[in-house]
């Protein structure tokens, strides 16, 4: 377990489990698919369901069909925005929310805050609010790509998709470029930014996902695969923190990794830290039969990292 070479490009296994706590919601919903932090208190988000929590342990919840699918939530500018199909939310308590309808089928993955702008993207171009209440929809920027995440960093957003990126300086004009096949692991599904990289992660399959390095978002290299799947980023006290299938991807610097493991059956799909305490959400597996899983949360050992 730990690390080795294949083909001169270093592959990372899980090195150790992940220590923490399980909660579980008693909810309808099976899965949290991002979490924030800000205004002193936690808000998941999923389908069908929004929570809160003023410290991580417990949590109050609202959940109904109408909500819809939540893909990613923010906290930035004073507010929360969480993103998703057919619609955006805004809040600055957690509790109280605002909804704009974007239209059916317009379904945005990812949000990011930057130069006074929010920007979302999905499968339908770009989304821009300057309040994240009032938006504009770009249909003529990446709007015939998907793109799963996007970032804010050295002064600009970044957006990565299946085998493409894009960047932009406003939010407004993007210059977009591909990236090689490479077996799959050019399909990129999430990407953050810190001390002057950005780092994308993505493949297609169990065969793992690669790590991929940019200075300016354009241009990109190699660093390393990593064994599991469907890694979401986030950026902790300047550190990179990737949450997926098989456990959760660490760097303090972009180029040296650190996979931890999780108990069979339990996924994650985000993290974020706040009030002194890491906190990731995620989803449970379930074998098709009764009682159906609930919607779990984890507490993490801060001083793991």
């Amino acid at each position: 377990m730990g690390k080795y070479l294949i083909n001169n490009l270093e592959y990372i296994e899980p090195a150790n489990e992940l220590k923490g706590e399980w909660l579980e919601l008693s909810s309808i919903s099976r899965a949290f698919n991002s979490i924030a932090h800000g205004n002193d208190v936690f808000v998941a988000v999923g389908e069908g369901i929004v929570a809160y929590s003023p410290n991580g342990r417990d949590w109050v919840y609202t959940e109904n069909e109408s909500i819809g699918i939540i893909n990613d939530i923010t906290f930035a500018n004073g507010r929360f925005v969480a993103v998703g199909n057919d619609k955006i939310y805004s809040s600055i308590n957690g509790l109280t929310w605002t909804e704009t309808d974007i239209g059916k089928d317009n379904n945005l993955f990812s949000v990011a805050y930057g130069n006074g702008a929010f920007i979302a993207v999905g499968s339908v171009g770009v989304f821009s609010s300057i309040d994240g209440i009032t938006w504009e929809h770009d249909r003529n920027n990446l709007y015939w790509t998907t793109f799963w995440s996007v970032c804010f960093g050295n002064n600009k957003f970044v957006a990565v998709g299946p085998y493409s990126v894009a960047s932009s300086n406003d939010g407004q004009t993007w210059v977009s470029n591909d990236i090689p096949f490479k077996n799959g692991m050019g399909y990129l599904t999430s990407v953050a930014y810190s001390k002057g990289k950005f780092i994308a992660l993505g493949g297609l399959d169990d065969n793992g996902s690669m790590i991929w390095s940019s200075n300016n978002g354009q241009n990109w290299d190699t660093v390393a695969k990593a064994h599991g799947s469907g890694f979401k980023g986030n950026i902790i006290d300047d550190q990179f923190f990737f949450a997926g299938n098989s456990g959760l991807l660490y760097s303090s610097n972009g180029n040296e990794w650190l996979l931890k493991s999780l108990p069979p059956d339990k996924n994650l799909y985000d993290i974020v830290k706040g009030n002194n305490k890491l906190i990731a959400v995620g989803l449970l597996g379930w074998d098709g039969s009764s009682p159906v899983p609930s919607a779990p949360i984890m507490l993490i050992d801060i001083n793991d990292f």
